[in-house]
């Protein structure tokens, strides 16, 4: 069974006990842990084929009303903590700022959850919400 589809199998498990409404960084913890488990060493996670997505890289995405340095704000935080963007995408529509970044964090300085984290707390103060999620995990829960 590839990677991608036994992630996407846990992952609906997890959805199915915990609901639709279920906290997203907790199932992504739970389907990280399970993974891991499952394939009996914490590497396989990470060895994943490009088709499969990433655990060092993630899928940042950012939603608000637009307004300047928001872009230079999360640019910053990636620099800081020694990720590179890979690939980056936004748009304004009417007011409404939507970007999406793709972002290596292998030579990462803290840990995914330290990133996120910081991520969250800069968009409170940009004014606008951020997500941040591997981009393996992201690719299984959005699988159609």
């Amino acid at each position: 069974m590839a990677n991608e589809d036994l992630i996407y199998r846990i992952t609906r498990a997890v959805y199915e006990r915990l609901g639709a409404s279920a906290d997203e960084q907790m199932v992504e913890q739970l389907v990280t842990d399970i993974y891991r488990e499952v394939n009996g060493a914490s590497a396989a996670v990470s060895s994943a084929t490009p088709s499969e997505g990433s655990a060092e890289r993630l899928i940042i995405s950012v939603f608000g009303l637009d307004h300047p340095g928001i872009v230079a704000g999360v640019s910053q935080i990636l620099a800081e903590s020694s990720c590179s963007i890979i690939d980056i995408n936004q748009t304004v529509v009417q007011g409404k700022f939507a970007m999406v970044i793709i972002a290596d964090a292998s030579r990462a300085r803290e840990s995914t959850a330290e990133l996120k984290e910081r991520l969250r707390s800069a968009g409170e103060q940009l004014g606008v919400r951020i997500y941040a999620q591997r981009e393996d995990l992201f690719n299984a829960m959005h699988r159609v």
